[in-house]
Formats: structure tokens, sequence, C-alpha cells
């Protein structure tokens, strides 16, 4: 039951992710649009920086200086804030990078459930094998209490072979584990 619902769950919402088209529609024409608007601030940053240039090879030594050092610190003057004075285009966001950053959100939870599921498997199945071992060791010790306290020992009606059925169907290894 819980591994049908925790594939039916993210097939839901898959589903309901896929149906949105004027929702991606919308997204490209937003993205289309900051686009625009970053070639158009990295054009005015190139016409700033040929200005510059021209004034840098043109002008008298204070301009040419001043120029010089606003060329050299026009990255640097404004590291810490939002709107740096040189700007680099970027590159509009496609569906695949959305369903990428979506990814990069489900992912990590649903490998984290799922080795959940299978470390509570393994755990369960150790207690399994140790509640065996600990009944098998029990009837040893109850077998050596009992020659101890000089009764015979048992006597097999079946050869002694290294493994049998005891009555509840559980295998037993008659040599190790000595029963009546």
């Amino acid at each position: 039951m819980k591994k049908a619902l925790l594939l039916i769950v993210p097939l839901i919402f898959l589903v309901g992710c896929a149906s949105g088209s004027s929702y991606y529609e919308s997204v490209n024409k937003a993205n289309e649009t900051a686009s625009k608007i970053e070639l158009a601030k990295a054009q005015a940053e190139v016409e700033r920086v040929r200005a510059l240039q021209e004034i840098a090879q043109n002008g008298g030594p204070t301009a040419q200086t001043a120029a010089v050092m606003s060329l050299t610190f026009a990255g640097q003057q404004n590291s810490n804030s939002d709107n740096p004075s040189v700007t680099m285009p970027q590159q509009p966001k496609t569906p695949n990078d959305y369903a990428l950053e979506w990814a990069q959100v489900l992912v990590p939870g649903a490998a984290s459930i799922y080795s959940m599921n299978k470390q509570a498997e393994v755990s369960m199945n150790a207690n399994d094998n140790n509640k065996g071992i600990s009944i098998h060791r029990n009837r040893t010790m109850l077998g050596f209490g009992r020659l101890q306290a000089g009764q015979t020992p048992p006597v097999l009606a079946e050869p002694i072979t290294a493994t049998n059925t005891d009555e509840d169907g559980v295998e037993t290894n008659v040599l190790l584990y000595p029963e009546q």
C-alpha cells in the first residue's frame, strides 16, 4: 500500500505540472522581456566603455587618467549591490531549466524516503534473524541443562544430517542444537 502511494502521489503532481501550457508561455514571454532588458543594459555598457576609451585616447592628461580609472574600477565600485555597473546578459530560462530546479528539490527527498524504506526492511530482516538465533540458543542451553541434570541425551529417530526440520517447520541444525 505504501509503495503504491509513493508511486501515485508523484504522478499526480507530474500530471498537474504538465497541463499548464499557458504558464510556460507566460514564463517564456517574461524571460524574453528580461533578456531584452539585459541586452539593452549590456549595449549601454558597451557604449559607455567606448566613450571612455575615446576620452582616454583624445583627451588631456587629467581626462585620460579619469577615463582609465573609470574603466579600471567599473566592475568593482558596486560589487555588493544588486546592480553592478558592468552587466552581463543572462540567457532566458527554458522549461527544462525549471524542470531541473524542481528535480533538485524533489529527488533528494525521494531518495531519502527510498533509503529509509530499505533500511527499515534490512532492520526487520536482521531482527527476524536474531529471533531465530535466540530461539536456537535457548533450545541448545535447555538441551545442555537436561544433559547436566543427568537425563539421557535425546535420541534422534531421524538420521543425523546437517539440518532437520522441527514441528514448526523451522530448519534446525541437529548437530549444534540437540533437542528432545
